[in-house]
């Protein structure tokens, strides 16, 4: 048996080198999010003002599962050299960007280079320790990523403050360098797996599918009847991409989504999961915002102090998650307690309406997402126990991208349930949040809306840990 020691060997080993590339690709999503209204002003093209977040994050939701299998087949710390570089290549083009056109095929490239890095952390982390071991490593993963979505919004808000928003983009480059360093010191190889070949034909569809989702999504969120029929011919194609590409991945030699994720039924329902909690993350940290920002009328930062303790608590449930799975082998226990409560306290809120300060809110929510924390790292740990060594990194890349679909289903969730409340929409929404119109009851019925269906999502994922064969490690 390993003594405390050799763990704390291993760790060191091991951790730092996969860690700071987790950061960089989630800090690189988030980063720009705050700098966007400069970013407008200055190239203009306001109409395209979503368009460098939606491509990044497309980018990097279809590079995961490519990544994924290269990293199988010709090594994954490589790859995640390669990945780094790309990203960091990306960054700087961005930087010189002179058009909102420009600025959105740059954070094509630099997507493309992030797509891999976090899949290719946790299928470095399965091939480094042994099934129980890696519910501690998969929390300290969970930590690194929610910690750099938070971070992201408040590093891009004061660069940009102090240095241009230009200048979020030589971050990227500074923070690669040192990743670059630390990934050197891995002493970690993977045999090449005895499936070669890319499926390339599978990434074109993947593609289509995830951009149709994403402009359907854009379409919706505008909250009007016309955008509603619009939507429709979007996602037509994003649902014949999808019945396309699971009757191609079942018929190619070396599917680019391995067909275990299909067949396995832990592996399936543990990315269904990945779903759930991909959407509830992002769709929470969409709602707070608007919510506090219109029930109590505090400032952006006001609202930022408030946000700190709820995305805290997400990385404290995930690191005890952790700990009790490395010491107990439980696994879908946990997060099956977790959406439980989450459904339970989403639901109370919307039904009790408790009136409350800004301590009294960060309090509950608070107590409400330190549960989101229990299902990132033991989908992870089902999808390695599961998987097939030579596959990992195929496998991880793909739970990887159902979080990429979470949070895409996410962030449109809040704003179309809020604007298509009856009685409710845009301008009374606009006058509440600029302070120009006090009757903030108006908007209950919205928020009341929005949390009971976030709760109905935390249900349907109780239910769906409950059905997950695979039990313990």
């Amino acid at each position: 048996m390993p003594t405390q020691a050799d763990s704390r060997r291993a760790f060191f080993a091991v951790f730092p080198s996969i860690a700071l590339p987790i950061f960089i690709a989630l800090v690189d999503q988030s980063v720009i999010t705050t700098a966007m209204p400069f970013v407008a002003a200055e190239l203009g093209e306001v109409a395209k003002i979503t368009w460098p977040v939606t491509a990044y994050l497309i980018a990097a939701a279809v590079a995961a599962p490519v990544y994924g299998r290269l990293g199988d087949m010709y090594g994954r710390k490589r790859l995640m050299a390669v990945g780094l570089v790309i990203s960091s290549a990306g960054s700087i083009l961005c930087h010189l960007s002179v058009s909102m056109t420009m600025l959105t095929a740059c954070r094509v490239v630099q997507g493309l280079g992030a797509g891999g890095l976090m899949a290719l952390a946790s299928a470095l982390v399965g091939q480094a320790v042994g099934p129980r071991e890696r519910g501690r490593y998969q929390a300290y993963i969970a930590t690194v990523a929610v910690t750099a979505n938070a971070a992201g919004p408040v590093i891009g808000g004061v660069l940009t403050d102090h240095f241009g928003w230009r200048s979020i983009f030589l971050l990227n480059p500074l923070l690669v360098l040192v990743a670059l360093a630390l990934l050197s010191r891995l002493r970690l190889t993977n045999a090449p797996s005895s499936r070669k070949g890319i499926d390339i034909g599978g990434a074109v569809i993947l593609a289509i599918a995830f951009t149709s989702l994403v402009m359907a999504i854009d379409t919706l969120r505008r909250g009007d009847g016309a955008p509603i029929a619009g939507m429709l011919p979007m996602a037509t194609v994003c649902a014949a991409a999808v019945i396309l590409l699971i009757w191609w991945e079942r018929r190619v030699e070396t599917p680019l989504l391995p067909r275990q994720v299909f067949e396995n039924p832990s592996i399936r329902r543990s990315n269904a999961m990945a779903v759930a909690q991909g959407c509830l993350i992002l769709a929470i940290l969409a709602l707070l915002p608007v919510f506090l920002r219109v029930q109590l009328g505090i400032s952006a930062s006001g609202i930022g102090r408030a946000l700190v303790p709820m995305v805290a608590a997400t990385a404290v449930g995930a690191s005890i998650t952790g700990k009790m799975v490395n010491m107990t082998g439980w696994t879908t226990l946990f997060p099956g307690i977790g959406f439980t409560m989450l459904a339970v306290m989403l639901a109370g809120f919307a039904l009790i309406h408790p009136q409350l300060d800004q301590t009294g809110y960060a309090i509950w929510f608070t107590c409400t997402t330190i549960w989101l924390g229990t299902v990132m790292p033991t989908v992870q740990i089902i999808v390695l126990a599961e998987g097939e060594p030579q596959d990992f990194g195929a496998v991880t890349s793909v739970t990887q991208l159902s979080r990429s679909l979470g949070a895409a289903t996410g962030t449109a969730i809040i704003p179309v349930v809020l604007l298509l409340t009856p009685g409710f929409g845009a301008e009374p929404l606009a006058q509440l949040l600029d302070g120009s119109r006090q009757d903030v009851e108006v908007a209950w019925p919205a928020f009341r809306n929005a949390f009971l269906v976030l709760a109905g999502i935390a249900a349907l994922g109780a239910v769906i840990a409950a059905r997950v064969p695979r039990r313990s490690v």
